[in-house]
């Protein structure tokens, strides 16, 4: 069971607990739990099928069963990395293979999007059986032209705090990214595409907050669609390059995207190895988390020159890399019924041997 806390928290920051909760499920063979979503002020048991009142049936449990809890603590003493393996252990440890009637508990963001690979698929099944999602995305579909390169830019503002000097954004949380970086962004894109791309702009916005970007660029929106969280997520996700904001929502579209991404680099931390990561090192505990010491590990064994991911940095110029660009154009391109077999019935013969 993955635990709500107060009136609950955006969609990404309760469905990374719900993955790590799916895939204790099936460790366990255990009944899995949607989140208490009744307690959530955005009213998400609509869109996930859930009762209202849900909370008070989590509150029973808790109550009337056994609890295990599964936290941070536990998974970093049980290896960390991997969270199956890692709940493997601690199922062992803790003889839950054995035992009966208990509920287990997870809650919290520790371990990131990374230690869930396991449960991708689960986290996009879930999001695409959603209540709204369908015909929103239907909708998203007939207003894009498939021929161009999708860029999707995730601006998120509603709910967070004003965009603030570049030198802040390490310091805080929830915080929106300037609107002068999005339109720096969007000016290299034109530059490099021309008329080749469009601009699929999911936001919380207000018109006169975004005016700057709209009244420069054409975009496609999703502004009048009711009830779009799991959709747009989606629609973020299926896109051929990502524009982030700095949020637990846009972590989401990037862990289910396949395509390049762009992270605003000021709210990032820099690294004496040449690197930048999302956590932060301190001489009290190192670095925030092991999946980073790790990572920073990596990246002097294989040298920059080897490192070909799919998040890239972007400063406040919003210069994108050519490989990036690069990127992204394949990936339209790798979509086109015409260069497809099952789509269009032709393929290339093989050359002659």
């Amino acid at each position: 069971m993955p635990r709500v806390r107060r009136r609950g928290y955006g969609l990404g920051n309760e469905l990374l607990p719900w993955a790590r909760a799916f895939l204790a499920s099936q460790v366990l063979d255990a009944t899995l739990l949607p989140p208490a979503f009744g307690m959530n002020r955005r009213g998400y048991w609509r869109d996930f099928f859930t009762a209202p009142d849900d909370w008070i049936q989590h509150r029973a449990l808790e109550l009337l069963l056994p609890v295990v809890e599964f936290g941070e603590a536990e998974y970093l003493a049980c290896g960390a990395g991997d969270v199956v393996q890692a709940l493997r252990r601690f199922a062992r440890e803790r003889e839950l293979y054995r035992r009966h009637g208990y509920v287990l508990v997870t809650e919290g963001l520790w371990g990131g999007f990374r230690h869930v690979e396991a449960a991708r698929a689960f986290v996009r099944s879930t999001l695409h059986r959603s209540r709204y999602a369908p015909a929103n995305l239907l909708k998203v579909y007939e207003r894009l032209d498939r021929r161009r390169i999708v860029v999707a830019m995730h601006v998120r503002m509603g709910d967070f705090a004003p965009a603030m000097t570049a030198e802040r954004y390490r310091e805080v949380t929830n915080a929106s990214l300037p609107i002068e970086w999005f339109c720096h962004v969007a000016e290299q894109l034109r530059a490099a595409y021309a008329d080749d791309w469009q601009l699929l702009l999911i936001t919380d916005g207000r018109p006169d907050q975004l005016e700057p970007l709209t009244s420069a660029f054409s975009c496609v929106s999703t502004a009048d669609m009711n009830n779009n969280d799991c959709s747009d997520v989606l629609a973020l996700a299926d896109a051929d390059l990502l524009v982030c904001s700095s949020s637990t929502y846009s972590s989401l579209a990037a862990f289910l995207s396949e395509s390049p991404y762009l992270w605003f680099g000021p709210t990032l931390h820099a690294h004496p190895e040449g690197c930048y990561s999302t956590h932060g090192f301190t001489a009290e505990r190192g670095y925030a988390d092991g999946p980073t010491a790790a990572a920073v590990e990596q990246y002097v064994q294989l040298g920059s020159g080897a490192w070909d991911g799919r998040g890239v940095v972007v400063e406040m110029d919003g210069v994108i890399p050519p490989a990036t660009l690069a990127a992204a154009c394949r990936r339209r391109d790798a979509r086109q019924a015409w260069s497809d077999l099952v789509r269009s019935g032709v393929a290339p013969a093989p050359a002659p041997r």
